[in-house]
């Protein structure tokens, strides 16, 4: 796991004005609830976000959600043909690009785990229900590691995307690596965005509650205040990942459930960028993200 994050510099403005654009059309997702469908963005409206910090090879993916209340009688995107309604706006390829999840796998692992022992295909203790929040709360990686080899990591990946519709998220190519497991800031909105509707009400509220008990400073002594998670009021549901350094990268990821909205953040940067200055990015992008819509 990486090292700790040097002090952040102020975030750039290349960042913030798609992000600012980005939010603009959030408030137009959310204050239309009683549309049938999402439209999508318009072509060309928000432009991708690549270097964000000013540096070549560098992206920040960003995706907002808000839910639509499912019909009665729907289940979920598996069962119903996909007439879930989920209204989303995102920054384009950049939100289509898939990422190294780094721990926001932890999220598929404790969903697909809580899904199969409510179907009494697994057991699982005291312990390991605690071991599964503190892999959630603290980002325990050792408590991840167990569970993947235990309950067969990459299937758990695939039954998970299956489940949600995640055309964009695979296990890793080499299986006993789960931080390399990929997916894409458009999968995870629908992820959390869904979980109330495909999870059981249960499973999902005790994942979500687990989410929002994140501890400032993770296991490994990383401190997560950052992105949703540095920006959003307390006991928002967040989950934080980071990761260094695959093919020479550097990724540091955040995602939450605020209020009626899904916000998604996932960053990849040279190993050169220090891990403060991509923090500074992620947070001036939720900063748009989660201030009040224009009156």
């Amino acid at each position: 796991m990486p090292s700790r994050p040097v002090p952040a510099r102020p975030p750039s403005y290349r960042v913030l004005v798609p992000v600012l654009l980005l939010a603009l059309l959030l408030a137009q997702v959310l204050l239309e609830p009683r549309r049938a469908a999402a439209a999508p963005p318009a072509p060309g409206l928000l432009a991708p976000v690549v270097g964000p910090l000013g540096a070549p090879g560098g992206t920040l993916a960003v995706a907002v959600a808000g839910l639509v209340p499912v019909a009665p009688g729907l289940t979920g995107p598996g069962a119903t043909g996909g007439r879930l309604v989920l209204r989303t706006a995102d920054n384009g390829p950049a939100a289509a690009r898939p990422l190294p999840t780094a721990s926001l796998v932890k999220l598929f692992l404790a969903e697909d785990l809580l899904h199969r022992a409510r179907a009494g295909t697994v057991t699982l203790g005291e312990r390991d229900r605690r071991l599964l929040q503190d892999m959630i709360s603290a980002s325990n990686d050792p408590a991840a590691s167990q569970f993947w080899d235990r309950f067969g990591g990459p299937q758990m990946v695939r039954d998970v995307a299956a489940r949600y519709g995640l055309r964009d998220t695979a296990p890793p190519d080499d299986p006993s690596q789960w931080g390399e497991t990929t997916t894409t800031a458009r999968d995870l909105a629908r992820f959390l965005g869904t979980l109330r509707q495909v999870a059981d009400p249960e499973d999902a509220a005790t994942l979500l509650s687990w989410m929002s008990a994140t501890t400032p400073v993770a296991a490994d002594g990383f401190d997560q205040r950052f992105g949703v998670f540095g920006t959003a009021p307390p006991a928002t549901a967040v989950k934080q990942g980071w990761m260094c350094c695959l093919s020479g990268q550097r990724h540091l990821h955040s995602v939450g459930v605020v209020g009626n909205r899904v916000v998604v953040l996932l960053s990849e940067v040279p190993r050169s960028v220090s891990y403060g200055r991509a923090r500074a990015a992620l947070d001036g992008a939720a900063a748009a993200l989660l201030s009040p819509p224009p009156g």
